[in-house]
């Protein structure tokens, strides 16, 4: 009996030694050596994650115990909390994220997802070499030259859906149409009917990121899995919901994996010689057919389905929230929605939006960039480890540490923004400069540096053309029956409940 009493005491000294005293001796070094630039946030287990979840449970608002800190101390520079049993330093002065932005790397990712061949090989978590070949060869079909032949795609993908849904769910409203847009950008024809678990393609790819999301933050035995084990998480012990999720990843991937081939064996019958007419699937077919004629292979069919994921968790959440983000702010205050609808009235009439009316949706631009500044999607980076002892600025990081850029935590300081709290998209209208003391970081919604966001072109494109015609065609009002409307987390930060806003057809 003593045995195993001093087994168990034993076995929750070490348990507290990696979970609390591990990570807590450090964080309280560095408070010391910061002082007042340093806020502490220190929770054994949930760590940052409880931050947000306990902000959202007391304050309807994920960000409102963070932004609340940083207006109490705007010396601040950094806020000191833990990723489990690993110090967490989250970033909040822009010259540290400045500084981490142009090191990126000397950081690695941390997979959203911990799903093995999901988004590993794609863009977003490439790294070295992988990542500056792939950046090269996308970036010629992201600039504004290239995306402006998809406008009229973009106006029919927005007007169909919107006259079909039943738009009684906002964020799956602006999914549906964001996720269809980046489908047909990626596969072209071969989208038409396009269907993933018997449901439309995007739909069903909404469901199962969203899902995998919610499952890290609401399960706290996956969520600590994770943190443990992570991409090897979903062989240790897995729960009824991780073997599902397994499989329909697996099945996903098959149904994608056979668009591809398809697309290969066409193009390698019927070559497609105008790059313009390419859709991102054939740019990517077209370099594996040359490359393999040369026996140069680099670019294979695992990194073409990775980069169709991840373009699609890239282009798809983050658009659609902001979008009906923007669509909640004109719906809280009738007197800007009326006066965007009379510059799109003004401008486009009851015309599809063509290239010369995109400079001339000026309100509408500077709506968006205030949902950007104030309610960022994004209001987090992805979380990184710390490959190598790194000194930033005045903080020596060590190596396995985990670091997250906090790219908004500037838009809500006074020294930065007029009024910062105060949502007013007409601080963009004016001609002279609208932030303060700038150094480049400050306001920064597709983050900065050598890997800001290659799609933040599309995204502006989309947002103003969903916008623009779903104002025009309705009136947007907060939906009486929502007693509480609150911005929380399904991944990116968003407005909820699900059916906050109604839609009123104009007359």
């Amino acid at each position: 009996m003593q045995v195993i009493l001093i087994a168990i005491l034993s076995l929750i000294t070490f348990a507290a030694y990696l979970l609390i005293i591990k990570p807590l001796v450090p964080l309280l070094l560095l408070k010391i050596k910061l002082g007042e630039k340093a806020i502490f946030m220190f929770y054994p287990l949930s760590g940052f994650i409880g931050v947000f979840m306990k902000s959202i449970k007391s304050n309807h608002d994920v960000m409102h115990t963070i932004n609340n800190a940083l207006r109490k101390n705007p010396s601040a520079k950094v806020i000191l909390s833990n990723y489990l049993n690993k110090p967490c330093i989250m970033l909040t002065g822009s010259e540290y994220i400045k500084d981490t932005y142009l090191d990126h790397h000397d950081f690695e990712k941390i997979n959203p997802f911990m799903i093995p061949s999901f988004i590993q090989k794609g863009l977003v978590m490439s790294e070295g070499e992988s990542w500056k070949r792939q950046r090269k060869f996308l970036g010629s079909a992201f600039t504004f030259e290239k995306l402006k032949s998809r406008l009229p795609m973009m106006n029919q993908v927005v007007q169909q859906i919107a006259e079909k849904d039943n738009k009684s769910h906002l964020n799956d409203f602006m999914s549906r149409i964001t996720g269809e847009i980046v489908i047909k950008s990626f596969f072209g024809e071969l989208a038409e009917g396009f269907q993933l678990e018997g449901k439309d393609a995007q739909v069903a790819l909404i469901q199962l990121t969203g899902e995998i999301s919610i499952m890290h933050m609401e399960n706290i035995y996956i969520f600590i899995k994770s943190l443990l084990f992570e991409e090897r998480m979903w062989e240790i012990f897995p729960c009824k919901k991780e073997k599902e999720i397994v499989q329909r990843v697996d099945n996903v991937r098959t149904k994608i994996k056979e668009m591809i081939q398809k697309r290969i064996e066409q193009l390698r019958e019927n070559p497609i010689q105008d790059q313009d007419k390419m859709v991102f699937l054939d740019l990517y077919v077209t370099e594996y057919l040359k490359q393999q004629g040369q026996k140069e292979q680099q670019i294979d069919i695992e990194e073409i389905l990775h980069q169709f994921i991840t373009l699609f968790f890239a282009g798809t959440d983050t658009t659609a929230t902001t979008s009906g983000t923007c669509l909640y702010y004109l719906a809280q205050y009738p007197e800007i929605q009326n006066e965007i609808l009379e510059e799109i009235q003004q401008v486009i009439g009851q015309n599809d939006i063509k290239e010369e009316h995109l400079n001339k949706l000026i309100k509408t631009n500077a709506l968006i960039q205030e949902v950007l500044r104030l309610r960022n999607p994004a209001f987090t980076t992805l979380f990184r480890t710390v490959k190598h002892d790194k000194q930033v600025r005045d903080i020596k990081l060590k190596k396995g540490w985990a670091i997250v850029q906090m790219q908004n935590s500037s838009s809500i300081q006074d020294n930065h923004f007029e009024s910062a709290l105060e949502f007013n998209y007409k601080r963009w209208l004016k001609k002279e400069n609208v932030i303060k003391n700038d150094n480049g970081f400050i306001h920064i919604p597709f983050a900065a540096g050598p890997r800001n966001c290659i799609g933040q072109h599309m995204a502006l494109m989309e947002a103003k053309i969903i916008i623009a015609l779903i104002l025009r065609n309705y009136k947007i009002i907060i939906n009486p029956q929502v007693s509480q409307i609150k911005f929380g987390v399904k991944f990116l930060q968003c407005v909820e409940p699900d059916n906050c806003l109604v839609f009123q057809k104009r007359i």
